[in-house]
């Protein structure tokens, strides 16, 4: 996702049962969800808006086609 307007926020929780926590926030050109994409898993954490909040969005096969030959640069970033 493509955050193209607004304010949203990430949370995660250390185990099934525990309480989220805030792990991340997301404005204007801020992405999310690519980890997902790249290696094909559920997402780690969800996202919810704090504002209203535009977001753009590809699928797996687009997000492959568009950025497929810099996915391990992208790998190595999150590393």
């Amino acid at each position: 996702y493509l955050v193209e307007a607004g304010e949203l926020s990430a949370t995660k929780a250390e185990e099934p049962d525990a309480e989220a926590k805030e792990v991340m926030t997301y404005k204007a050109g801020d992405y999310f969800g690519e980890l997902a994409l790249m290696r094909n898993e559920l997402r780690a954490a969800t996202v919810v808006a704090r504002t209203d909040a535009k977001l753009l969005w590809i699928d797996h096969r687009t997000f492959s086609a568009l950025l497929g030959p810099l996915e391990d640069a992208m790998e190595r970033r999150v590393e």
